[in-house]
């Protein structure tokens, strides 16, 4: 991808990401304030130059079904302008899971981060995020100081809160995980595939595995 090219794909997504946070502000009022702060950090994010360099991990194999799925779903926009991007973004991993976890789940989950660490664009406070897990998997319980919303692309993600049985949640609708509440997420039949962020009260100290 050339730098028009790139810089194109990334207003885009810029635009669709402004668009869909302000919907969802409108719908979930609870929600607003965290929404808000995000889109203005996303609103006046400035891309570097040198442009960085994209990454890919063995878990990218999945997003073709993710964004099959997504696309029949409420966030249909957001996944099309996410796919035009995709090629340039770098993918990363929670690296201290891995002892815990192992190589498969290793090999089967990544994000991607617009804003935050080792990002798009670094932030020491906000993340914004792409996330994908491959089907058949556990994200175990963990929790972290930030607060943190999820809105999921849709399938038949189960998602748990402390010790709730956990439970699917509809495409598109905010899944709130305040500063240290204990959560999971059980994959089935589909990847999950969600848009997400983090605001830090201070800067950013990552997630902790509590089983």
């Amino acid at each position: 991808m050339n730098r028009e090219d790139y810089l194109s794909s990334f207003e885009t997504l810029r635009g669709a990401l402004l668009s869909f946070l302000g919907d969802r502000s409108q719908a979930f009022p609870d929600q607003a304030t965290a929404i808000t702060t995000v889109a203005n950090e996303i609103r006046t994010m400035v891309m570097p130059d040198p442009l960085p360099r994209p990454r890919r991990l063995p878990g990218c194999r999945h997003l073709a079904a993710a964004l099959e799925m997504a696309r029949g779903g409420p966030m249909a926009s957001l996944a099309e302008a996410f796919a035009a991007f995709e090629p340039a973004m770098r993918w990363i991993q929670t690296q201290h899971y891995r002892q815990a976890l192992g190589h498969d789940y290793m090999d089967n989950y990544g994000y991607t981060n617009i804003l935050g660490y080792d990002a798009l664009i670094p932030h020491d406070r906000v993340i914004a995020a792409f996330f994908v897990i491959g089907p058949g998997r556990h994200y175990p319980r963990h929790h972290h100081e930030a607060d943190e919303i999820y809105f999921p692309f849709g399938g038949d993600t189960l998602w748990g809160q402390n010790n709730e049985e956990p439970q699917p949640r509809p495409a598109g609708e905010p899944i709130h995980n305040t500063a240290w509440l204990p959560h999971e997420m059980i994959t089935r039949d589909t990847p999950l595939f969600t848009f997400c962020f983090w605001i830090s009260p201070g800067p950013i100290k990552l997630a902790q595995l509590t089983d």
